[in-house]
């Protein structure tokens, strides 16, 4: 098995050293939402549980919004031409983003609708992202993974609590999406991306953007 698992590694490695190599500077805008993840072992989601309780006498809550986030991200990257037709690439990059994202919306506890929110958010972002491109002519589709970090500062006011913490943490995102390769130089870029974002003391964020973008050869 040891050698099976030497011999793939082998291969790979040298068909990624005799791959054609292209360089690349690019950049994305991305437009989305957040999906806010809130357990009541988080000081958020404690200061929840004891106003529902307190309001209604419910030990539920039900948290409703509409926001907008916005992203902005530039990154530098190598594409690797793996198979002679040149319709498999591999592309590696690193990707450094800001994003920011405001709502308004209405905790309900039970049926009840008792507080008014406001969550804001702004996050810097740094993220290694793998991809496979499957070209078919000049259109090509793709996957990839990322992981990387992040720091930002989130404010969330819900009538008389208020909260403003830094934080930080570990980053995994998932991109789908399509490129038109437009010329030799330019290669334009439609895809969608959901990254996963721990938060201190508030739970978990999920980010969702449409990404609209080039890649510039380099």
């Amino acid at each position: 098995m040891k050698k099976v698992v030497l011999l793939t590694s082998m291969i790979a490695m040298t068909s990624v050293a005799n791959a054609e190599t292209e360089y690349y500077f690019s950049t994305k805008l991305g437009l989305g939402d957040t999906t806010i993840y809130v357990n009541n072992d988080t000081e958020f989601g404690d200061y929840l549980e004891r106003a529902a309780e307190r309001n209604t006498g419910l030990t539920g809550f039900k948290y409703d919004a509409d926001g907008l986030l916005w992203e902005l991200s530039p990154a530098v990257g190598v594409d690797w031409t793996i198979n002679n037709s040149g319709w498999f690439h591999i592309r590696l990059e690193g990707e450094l983003g800001y994003n920011h994202y405001y709502e308004e919306g209405k905790l309900k506890y039970g049926s009840i609708v008792s507080d008014t929110t406001e969550i804001e958010f702004s996050n810097v972002f740094f993220l290694v992202n793998g991809y496979a491109d499957f070209r078919i002519d000049k259109v090509v589709p793709y996957i990839g993974l990322g992981l990387g970090h992040g720091w930002g500062k989130d404010e969330i006011t819900i009538n008389n609590y208020n909260d403003s913490v830094n934080t930080h943490g570990a980053l995994v995102a998932l991109h789908l999406g399509v490129a038109y390769k437009y010329s030799d130089t330019t290669t334009y870029d439609l895809g969608i991306r959901s990254v996963d974002a721990p938060v201190e003391d508030d739970g978990s964020y999920v980010f969702t953007t449409i990404r609209l973008g080039a890649r510039f050869r380099i």
